[in-house]
């Protein structure tokens, strides 16, 4: 099951946060696993950018 890191301090969601994903098999368990964190955080507002797969298998995705 994939993990979500979110990469601001804060811990906010909003444009120009970048979630990182760990754990997805493929780029779109990535962006299932970030469009159900923000569901759940009750962001759905909020776009994606393209994510962008790291070294380390992860993902790293851009709130737009």
């Amino acid at each position: 099951m994939p993990s979500i890191t979110n990469r601001d301090e804060t811990g906010r969601l909003e444009p120009g946060v970048i979630l990182t994903v760990s754990g997805a098999e493929s780029e779109n368990d990535a962006v299932l696993a970030i469009e159900n964190y923000l569901r759940v955080n009750q962001k759905e507002h909020l776009e994606l950018a393209m994510p962008k797969k790291c070294e380390n298998d992860t993902y790293e995705v851009r709130l737009e």
